[in-house]
């Protein structure tokens, strides 16, 4: 399951609610024993007949069932693990719905989680969503710093440095030149303490194309004696997008400096995508065959392993659905939205009859699957800017080509 799939069955799962504890998570990790974990569901189904409540006594037994009867079907735990939600999504008191949910992640699951409750266990389900891509923050001053990145919303500090740099105030009656030229050795000492951290945390990042950018901040001048020396490699320099002025140092400071730079970052994501639309236009105007868009362009290209950069609009939803005749036996492939999909109405293009749909795929899924065989990169492309609604309208999926295909 690709990440567009994930997020759509958790914003599913996050808008049930049971009236009592009867919405069942369950997490089972790659290489588990699965006859162990059939055995643990049919331990809790003996359990659960301890529930006070008749309903949600019988709704858990229910949803537990279900689980185990899958298991059982299944015989092993997929490559990456399996998570599984089951419990009553009835509208309706007294009606039970019990619907279960299965999802392999595109990520190994890490550690066994059972959790019986009033809404699904989606936390760690969640956590996959989040992007590889950070954005490196550095705030210091002459007294301390703080090295971390923002993945998603989320910042992880990774270093925290403090230095010996004394005051300015001379102390056991040391000249002043010999008290400042210690006091520069000691703040140089600092600062490439500072950027040896800052090559530790971001420098693979930049060279896996993982570092969307680097931002540093502090009070003073202490940041632009980093950035503006010879402190940090080229490769670290090359991804600054701004340094800004902060009241704090150090931990708080990171966390002050995150706050100011919302703006820069979104700006910086949003500029990203425009510059590879831009890239995909300019192909198209040059016509040098090095972009294509349209589906059936785009999984050739995909198929022959040209594409470098497959670019899809945040909106684009269609399905591959295959049709049969049932009059004559002819045989068709159309791209088609999931409504389209579900009415499964097609006129054989040879009799006129109405096709039966025999079959249907998820058009994303097969893309990016595809795009992961061809070690070619994928970047969503937002419709709020210019550049993405024009490729929305363009189809809302293309792609720049490592070399031309015709």
């Amino acid at each position: 399951m690709n990440k567009h799939q994930l997020s759509k069955v958790l914003e599913e799962l996050s808008e049930y609610r049971g009236r009592n504890t009867e919405l069942v998570s369950l997490y089972i990790p790659p290489g588990y024993d699965i006859r162990k974990m059939i055995q643990f569901l049919n331990s809790e189904q003996s359990e659960a007949q301890n529930i006070k409540s008749k309903n949600t006594r019988k709704n858990v037994v229910s949803a537990l069932e279900k689980m185990e009867r899958r298991l059982k079907e299944a015989g092993e735990v997929p490559e990456n693990g399996v998570a599984l939600f089951a419990g009553n999504v009835s509208e309706q008191e007294g009606r039970p719905d019990i619907q279960m949910w299965e999802v392999e992640p595109h990520e190994p699951i890490e550690s066994r989680i059972y959790k019986c409750d009033k809404e699904f266990q989606i936390e760690p389900l969640q956590d996959f969503l989040i992007d590889k891509e950070v954005y490196g923050m550095i705030c210091l001053d002459k007294s301390e710093a703080a090295i971390g990145y923002v993945r998603g919303n989320h910042l992880t500090v990774e270093h925290t440095l403090e230095s010996k740099v004394p005051g300015k105030t001379t102390k056991g009656g040391q000249s002043q030149q010999r008290f400042e030229r210690i006091r520069e050795n000691l703040y140089d000492t600092f600062l490439n303490q500072i950027a040896d951290k800052a090559k530790k945390s971001f420098l693979e990042k930049a060279r896996e194309g993982e570092l969307l950018g680097l931002i540093v901040g502090g009070p003073g001048f202490s940041k632009e004696d980093l950035t503006e020396k010879d402190y940090l490699p080229k490769e670290l320099l090359d991804k600054l997008l701004t340094t800004i002025g902060t009241n704090y140092s150090g931990e708080e400071g990171l966390k002050e400096l995150l706050n100011k730079s919302e703006d820069i970052i979104e700006e910086s994501e949003a500029i990203r995508e425009k510059k590879k639309v831009n890239e995909f236009l300019v192909n198209l105007k040059k016509e040098n065959g090095q972009s294509v868009f349209g589906l059936e362009d785009v999984a050739k290209a995909l198929q022959m392993g040209a594409v470098e950069t497959l670019l899809i609009s945040e909106d684009f939803e269609k399905k591959e659905a295959k049709f049969e005749c049932p009059s004559c036996g002819k045989k068709d492939v159309k791209h088609i939205s999931e409504f389209e999909a579900e009415e499964e109405k097609h006129p054989c293009p040879e009799c006129e009859s109405t096709m039966d749909l025999i079959e249907k795929e998820d058009v994303l899924e097969m893309f990016q699957k595809k795009a992961a065989q061809m070690d070619s990169s994928v970047m969503w492309i937002s419709r709020q800017h210019e550049e993405g609604e024009r490729m929305w309208k363009m189809g809302g999926v293309a792609a720049i080509l490592r070399y031309r295909i015709r």
